[in-house]
């Protein structure tokens, strides 16, 4: 009976405790803080007065008071709040707590999606944002669709132009087979007609199981009837890798973003460079917002050996975290290959890392401006409202050791992106790569 008693006090005691955190509305906004303690890692430290007063500024304005004098009386409140509040958060607290005293009627939890929105802003890192129960499903699809290297469908980009959808198929795709051309309108899908439809409706309507044919119809300038066709659902490889030879034994390879595929669509392309008289390689990263931190890392081991350092990664416990490449048998014989990587204000993230390791390992120069200035890897913090926060929870660092700073990445040599004439690229980044490459090797080859 004893023990029965205790347990019944005990969770008596806890209900009480759960009423008394949920009953100020803001229990979204404690929950969201203690996450952001306990996952925020990038290179400024956290600021909580920062948090706080980003939270701040979005209430007020949400409830549209003045700061003054308003923040001045809640620094004159007395007593203490209650004891499930963050000591960093009592002024928030009171904040709403005198608001609603004004207006009884006023329901707090309505600004607490507000208040966490108002402390990501706080950190200031533009990345790291809230998404409220809807728009995280679909932040957290695109993002993984964004890295993917493949998607089941028919192959062709879909894209609203005055009102109509008008279909791009990609190269070597199954409805470039079919027969669909770039420009064409598409009018009807399965029989039924997508006249008027968003891309989003259509795309639902195309989509299919693996194997199966969908048909199409669709309005081709030139011809006086729609034209039919039936399109096989299939996964469609998506590229992020481009490269061509250009004069004097020089290679280019582009890459756009890192996707899962991207390592073996980079191997592929200095494969086929590599069977003609491959001297020297301009590597283009510019514009490039990273992605999947593997791909970089196989694509670096195109260029350094077997266990070579890629960098590091610090967590919350300030432990750094060696990251080295990968043995691969396949690798081809690139030691000697002459390399210049083409970087800007745009090169990102897991782009960053990988023109460290080969500016640290004198694997190759940089040629263009200084990269974004993002030395963090995001995860989605998940809270328990179906919402999450975007955070940064871990940084990276150069093989050297020093942090990828907010200043980005200084390229060996400093070139603005200009129009030439002149020049095999017409641009002059690209221009004085290709000079100092072509400086570099031998002039009869």
């Amino acid at each position: 009976m004893a023990v029965l008693a205790s347990v019944a006090c005990s969770s008596s005691s806890g209900a009480d405790e759960t009423a008394e955190e949920t009953s100020d509305g803001l229990a979204l906004v404690w929950e969201a803080w203690e996450q952001i303690r306990q996952n925020y890692v990038s290179s400024e430290p956290l600021k909580p007065e920062s948090v706080v007063s980003g939270a701040m500024a979005r209430v007020l304005d949400l409830v549209d008071i003045t700061p003054y004098p308003f923040l001045t009386e809640i620094g004159r409140m007395r007593g203490q709040p209650p004891s499930h509040v963050p000591s960093e958060m009592v002024d928030l607290w009171r904040a709403v707590a005198k608001y609603k005293a004004s207006y009884p009627d006023f329901d707090p939890s309505t600004v607490a999606e507000v208040a966490v929105g108002g402390m990501l802003a706080g950190l200031g890192d533009t990345s790291a944002v809230f998404l409220d129960p809807v728009q995280y499903p679909l932040a957290k699809e695109s993002l993984e669709g964004g890295i993917e290297g493949s998607y089941l469908g028919i192959g062709a980009r879909v894209v609203a132009q005055d009102g109509r959808v008008v279909l791009f198929p990609f190269a070597g795709s199954p409805a470039e087979r079919a027969g669909v051309q770039p420009g064409d309108v598409l009018s009807a899908v399965a029989g039924a007609s997508v006249v008027g439809q968003s891309v989003q409706e259509v795309v639902e309507q195309v989509a299919g199981p693996r194997g199966t044919k969908v048909a199409l119809e669709v309005i081709r300038a030139g011809e006086p009837e729609p034209v039919s066709f039936e399109v096989f659902r299939g996964d469609i490889e998506l590229q992020s890798v481009a490269s061509q030879l250009i004069p004097g034994g020089i290679g280019y390879v582009r890459i756009s973003r890192f996707r899962d595929n991207t390592g073996e669509q980079v191997f592929s392309a200095l494969e086929s460079l590599n069977r003609f008289d491959l001297l020297a390689l301009v590597l283009d990263i510019r514009t490039n917002p990273g992605g999947s931190a593997e791909a970089a890392k196989e694509t670096a081991g195109q260029f350094l050996p077997d266990g070579a350092l890629f960098g590091y990664v610090e967590g919350l416990d300030g432990e750094r975290t060696e990251v080295t490449i990968d043995l691969n048998e396949d690798r081809l014989n690139l030691d000697d290959l002459l390399m210049a990587v083409l970087v800007n204000e745009q090169t990102s993230r897991e782009a960053e890392t990988l023109a460290a390791a080969l500016q640290d390992a004198g694997r190759a120069r940089l040629f263009g401006t200084s990269t974004f200035g993002d030395p963090s890897a995001y995860e989605f913090v998940e809270l328990s409202d179906g919402s999450a926060m975007y955070l940064p929870t871990s940084r990276r660092y150069a093989p050297s050791g020093k942090l990828l700073g907010r200043a980005g990445l200084e390229p060996d040599v400093l070139v603005e992106s200009v129009p030439e004439e002149e020049g095999y690229g017409g641009e002059s980044q690209f221009n004085r790569a290709y000079e100092y490459l072509d400086g570099e090797l031998p002039p009869f080859r």
